[in-house]
């Protein structure tokens, strides 16, 4: 039991720390996207609108997909 229970705390850790790092990656895709709408000049405060809406419903989209998987994989 002693050697289950070892096993299970460590592929618990090697899970949390795949898991960190795929939250790390997905955080600096999307810092960057921010930081390329930050850096462009923009004439007026419409077109900032326009690119935040696309980087909106493009972080939507992502997240209804990623939804969907889950629910097919459990």
């Amino acid at each position: 039991m002693e050697m289950n229970e070892k096993l299970m705390r460590d592929l618990r850790k090697k899970v949390d720390v795949e898991m960190n790092k795929r939250e790390i990656e997905t955080v600096e895709h999307w810092r960057k996207e921010v930081e390329a709408i930050y850096r462009k000049r923009y004439q007026d405060l419409g077109s900032l609108q326009v690119d935040l809406k696309g980087l909106m419903d493009r972080m939507t989209n992502r997240a209804a997909i990623l939804s969907r998987m889950v629910k097919e994989a459990s």
